[in-house]
């Protein structure tokens, strides 16, 4: 009797065992068909408890790709689509603008025919090779005005000799020893005696003038006598000395004095002062 229940007890569970597994593939199932045709019922409208429900629909069946993608609504074909080409998607660059022309060149400070007016006594094709040098140097002492144009060419007229030399005509042995112009060693009054266009002298002089314009005047003392060092000197000097201001106050005797340390030279000075402040007015 006990075998019997027993026996029967083991198909009971068997049964129901069976039952289960049947009823899990039906719920799977189930979820896959609607995960499949979530597209399609998603569009639907939702029934509200009051209505009366619609008649169900005939269930869905995929015989083949083709007809699963026909009910998800995607295209049959399976080639990938062609890559759209950077051409169609990259703007081209904008053409660049042509580059702005170049300033025209400022007009000199000082022409030929206006230096040629205030030194009547030199031809103009010997001034002429001075024009460019003088108007760097103007414009880098920002010698800009009739006042500062006439002293600072007031005193270049004395201190070379009319722009016919740049280098003093004395030996310049006279400045041997000379500590207040840094003459300390033997032959330092020679070596740098007066050069450029407004007679730059000693060797503390030079070698201020050497870092100012990275030449070593120095070692080569001559340099400093060549056109295109000449004036730069005399603008360095005139900047040193301040006579930008000096100038303004309408005092040539007072930059004479400064450039010079005296009074040589007094009567040209002024006279070329005021032929070139004619000139520039």
């Amino acid at each position: 009797m006990h075998n019997t229940l027993d026996c029967t007890n083991d198909r009971k569970t068997g049964t129901q065992r069976g039952l289960l597994s049947r009823a899990r593939v039906a719920v799977l199932a189930t979820a896959t068909v609607a995960g499949l045709c979530a597209g399609n019922l998603a569009a639907a409208p939702i029934a509200s408890a009051s209505i009366t429900p619609a008649l169900p629909a005939a269930p869905a069946q995929f015989l083949d790709t083709a007809g699963l993608l026909k009910a998800l609504d995607l295209p049959l074909s399976s080639t990938a689509p062609a890559p759209v080409s950077q051409a169609s998607i990259i703007p081209a660059p904008a053409p660049m603008a042509p580059a702005p022309a170049p300033a025209p060149p400022a007009p000199a400070s000082v022409t030929l025919d206006e230096l040629v007016n205030i030194v009547p006594q030199v031809a103009a094709d010997r001034l002429a090779q001075y024009v460019a040098p003088l108007n760097e140097a103007l414009a880098k002492a920002a010698i800009d005005t009739p006042l500062r144009k006439a002293a600072f060419l007031a005193q270049l007229v004395v201190e070379s000799d009319s722009f016919r030399t740049f280098e003093e005509y004395a030996s310049g042995r006279a400045y041997e020893g000379r500590s207040d112009l840094g003459n300390v060693a033997p032959g330092d009054g020679e070596r740098f005696k007066g050069r450029g266009a407004i007679q730059v002298t000693g060797r503390h002089n030079y070698e201020s003038v050497s870092q100012y314009l990275g030449i070593d005047f120095i070692a080569n003392p001559e340099l400093m006598a060549t056109p295109e060092n000449a004036f730069e000197t005399a603008a360095w000097y005139w900047q040193s000395r301040n006579l930008n201001s000096v100038s303004d106050s309408g005092s040539i005797e007072s930059v004479s004095r400064i450039v010079n340390g005296g009074t040589h030279g007094l009567v040209q000075r002024i006279d070329s002062f005021q032929r070139a402040l004619a000139v520039f007015h």
